[in-house]
């Protein structure tokens, strides 16, 4: 049937408005009607706006045959391989990794056939540096064929970035041990200068002060008065200096181990806390090196201060063991535990600069042990572990020197009874050897040192009396009386020394000493406790009674 001239102008305008369409893009595919059926065609260049996105992103984006040739690929794929895009797309794409990369890289693209798969690879630069590459994959099977789409994300920045954080992280944690260690250092040669110097001098002071009112007991009432007003001062002093030399380290822990230092503490924490504890010390416990004994110490100190502020627990329990080749402490307590939250952050939490569990955690890690914590609903378990090094290796890290300086003096063939004086300090041995040579009764035969000088001179002299301190250098006040008693049963051994709390005491009597005197005392009790001890007598102060009854 003919068509009419208006007919025909609409058909072409028709045709122009799909052709103008065509060209701007504005169809993708035309559906055509025939006696085939209907078919659609797409038009060529309707993927351009998407092809162009592609091909400009910084993220890489490819087409792999299910072999892993490259089908496709954008300029930033093909430029993370290194490799021209001319020679990328067409070759197996593990061909352009080397090494354990390029094997788990086939399995990247083995597993992608059936499910998407993620994993990194490393790649090599020019610089040598390696550069990081995260591939996603999936299947593709709308293509027409088996294929598998890519996509590849640099990392290299993100990890450069956290190798560097873990670093710091390392340094400053190592950082964190370190000025652990030199704090303990620092507080422990503070200690040792206020009880070797200062302490000492107080002590002398103190027997001159004595010396001084025997003197003076025919003069006037006044000076009397004044030189006991002196003494008491004196006293308050030397109590002052004392205390504050065992807050900063506990000397036991040098003379007489970690057993017995936990044990002084306990007691002290019980007294001011109102928490009773159980202490149980394994008593083959092994001496340790200075620094693992310390450590130790401190994390009783810290896990103890944690219950008290923390737990609400009445009751505690320590307990320090051998397991296998390592030494076990655990702190355990009954309260409510340290819930989650701010308190248990600064548990867990990066390493504070010299205080805190987290410190404790590091400086345990810097001696080969370690440290962990339970936060149980029944209440809280810390426990720290190290291992036992080689008989002698705890010694040698003390760094004791051993000195062999000594000077000795024969007192006259006659009826005065001898005493040999063993303290590492000269002016205490002076003013101890004028407090005793002022009563003519007394002879002092020899002087020592260092604890294995007054084993030697024990055996060489076989004075009556041996004043001995606690704290000696190269073997211990403690150790030489075991010694000098193991030579010569019947020795008479007096300890003279700073040191009063209840754990000396108990190693004192253990020892088989037959006295003790605190030098914050010796005005008072030092002649009387010579005496004493000469006559066949005990002296142990009031105090300590029931430890001198354990003997």
């Amino acid at each position: 049937m003919p068509t009419s001239g208006k007919e025909l102008k609409a058909r072409v305008a028709e045709l122009e408005e799909t052709l103008r369409a065509i060209q701007m893009g504005e169809v993708d595919a035309v559906l055509v009607s025939s006696v085939k059926g209907d078919q659609v065609f797409t038009l060529q260049g309707a993927e351009h706006p998407y092809r162009l996105l592609v091909e400009t992103i910084e993220e890489g984006a490819a087409t792999l045959a299910d072999d892993g040739t490259v089908l496709y690929s954008n300029k930033s794929f093909a430029g993370f391989f290194g490799v021209p895009l001319e020679k990328f797309i067409g070759a197996p794409l593990h061909n352009f990794v080397s090494g354990s990369d390029g094997e788990f890289l086939k399995t990247l693209i083995l597993g992608a056939k059936l499910a998407s798969t993620r994993g990194e690879i490393r790649l090599a630069r020019r610089d040598g540096k390696p550069r990081t590459i995260r591939l996603t994959m999936s299947p593709n099977r709308e293509l027409g064929l088996e294929a598998i789409c890519a996509v590849a994300t640099e990392l290299t920045e993100i990890v450069d970035a956290n190798e560097a954080l873990r670093v710091t992280e390392t340094s400053l944690r190592q950082l964190s041990a370190r000025l652990l260690q030199l704090q303990d250092e620092e507080r422990r040669r503070i200690a040792r200068d206020l009880h070797d110097v200062t302490g000492q001098k107080i002590a002398v002071l103190s027997m001159c002060l004595d010396r001084l009112a025997r003197v003076a007991e025919e003069h006037k009432p006044e000076v009397q008065e004044s030189i006991k007003e002196s003494r008491g001062i004196v006293s308050q002093i030397g109590e002052e200096i004392r205390t504050l030399s065992y807050i900063l380290h506990p000397p036991l822990l040098d003379e007489c181990g970690l057993a017995s230092a936990v044990h002084w503490y306990a007691e002290g924490f019980e007294k001011r806390s109102g928490i009773k504890l159980e202490v149980v010390v394994d008593p083959h416990l092994p001496r340790l090196a200075v620094d693992a004994e310390t450590t130790l110490f401190r994390v009783v100190q810290e896990s103890l201060t944690n219950v008290h502020r923390y737990s609400g627990s009445a009751v505690a329990k320590i307990r320090v063991f051998k397991e296998g080749g390592e030494v076990r402490l655990e702190v355990i307590d009954q309260g409510q535990g340290i819930k989650a939250g701010k308190t248990r952050a600064k548990l867990d939490g990066p390493a504070s600069l010299g205080v805190g569990i987290p410190g404790m955690r590091e400086r345990m890690h810097q001696l080969g042990g370690g440290l962990s914590i339970d936060f149980g609903t029944n209440g809280t378990r810390v426990v720290a572990t190290l291992p036992i090094k080689e008989t002698g290796e705890g010694e040698a890290a003390r760094g004791e020197s051993e000195t062999s300086l000594s000077f000795t003096m024969r007192a006259a063939q006659d009826a005065r009874r001898r005493i040999l004086i063993a303290d590492d300090h000269e002016l205490m041995r002076r003013g101890l050897r004028g407090l005793l040579e002022s009563h003519d009764e007394w002879a002092v035969c020899g002087e020592a040192i260092e604890g294995r000088e007054a084993v030697r001179k024990a055996e060489e002299l076989e004075p009556d009396l041996v004043i001995m301190d606690v704290n000696l250098p190269g073997l211990s006040g403690i150790d030489a009386a075991q010694q000098i008693k193991k030579a010569r049963q019947a020795a008479k051994i007096l300890f003279f020394t700073v040191h009063d709390s209840d754990e000396v005491i108990r190693e004192i009597v253990d020892v088989g000493a037959h006295g003790y005197v605190a030098k914050s005392r010796a005005s008072q009790d030092l002649i009387e406790a010579v005496r004493s001890v000469l006559n066949g007598k005990t002296f142990f102060p009031s105090v300590v009674a029931a430890a001198a009854g354990r003997r």
